[in-house]
Order: C-alpha cells, then sequence, then structure tokens
C-alpha cells in the first residue's frame, strides 16, 4: 500500500504540469504581452523545471500568471488552499482510489504547510511563488528517492 501512495505522488508531480496547461500558455502570452517582457528569453527561463528567482522580469511573469490563475492575491500574496486545489485536480490523481486520493491530499497540504514557511515577507510575490514552487518539487523529489529501485 506504502508503494502505491508514493506512486500516486509522484504521478502527481509528473503529471500536475499538464493539468491547466492551455490555460497557462494562454495566460503566459498575455502576461508578456502587458508586461511587455522579451517573449524568447521568458520562454527559456519557464522551460526550466527549477527556475532561478533572480531574474526580475520573470518574477514578474511568474506573479501575473499567478494572479491570472486565481493562486495569488491582487497584492501579491499566495493563495494556499487555491495552490492545494490545483495540485488536487490532476486527472490522473481523481482516478485513483479514494484511500490513495485521501493519502495525497493530506500529504499535499503538509508538503504546503512546510512550503508556506519559504515566503520572504520583502520579496517580490513572484519570488515567493518561485520559492514555494522550488520547495514543493523538492518535497516530491525526496519522495521519489524513497520509491525502490527496479
Amino acid at each position: 500500500m506504502k508503494i502505491i501512495i508514493y506512486l500516486a505522488f509522484v504521478l502527481a508531480a509528473v503529471t500536475c504540469n499538464e493539468t491547466n496547461e492551455q490555460s497557462l500558455d494562454k495566460d503566459k502570452e498575455e502576461c508578456i504581452v502587458e508586461l511587455s517582457l522579451e517573449r524568447d528569453e521568458m520562454a527559456k527561463l519557464d522551460k526550466l523545471d527549477l527556475p532561478p528567482d533572480s531574474n526580475t522580469d520573470f518574477n514578474k511573469l511568474v506573479e501575473c500568471i499567478s494572479k491570472k490563475m486565481g493562486l495569488m492575491t491582487p497584492n501579491g500574496e499566495i493563495i494556499f488552499p487555491e495552490l492545494k486545489e490545483l495540485y488536487l485536480e490532476v486527472s490522473k490523481v481523481k482516478n485513483l482510489s479514494k484511500i490513495v486520493q485521501y493519502s495525497y491530499e493530506i500529504f499535499i497540504s503538509q508538503i504546503l504547510s512546510r512550503c508556506e514557511k519559504q515566503i520572504i515577507d520583502d520579496a517580490e510575490p513572484g519570488k515567493n511563488m518561485i520559492l514555494v514552487q522550488r520547495c514543493i518539487s523538492n518535497e516530491f523529489e525526496n519522495v521519489k528517492r524513497l520509491l525502490p529501485s527496479s
């Protein structure tokens, strides 16, 4: 049972980026235009698994996208319940058994609770979102390391 739960977490980590891909692309394009950002540079940074938090323009892009997706308030605070819902909406997770879904929900809640501490009070909102996403990614990597090698 433990391995099934771990596999569900890894599956969710891999597929979560696919969940809102279309709206993200639309939001991303709108933000690039609204903020007059260099599209090629933003595309390169966006493709990175763990983009840097030191690029001011990319931080602004992340902030804009987060607000459009309803993950951030207008004043730049991350809305953690909405971020949790995003991770729970992964279609492949919804097809798992109820007990695995429940375990995954608890796992996501624990991760978000730990990652919420990554926020820097005086940082740019986009930078904070990147720090939180990096924390979430690291937590999923820790779970992957616990999986038995095949």
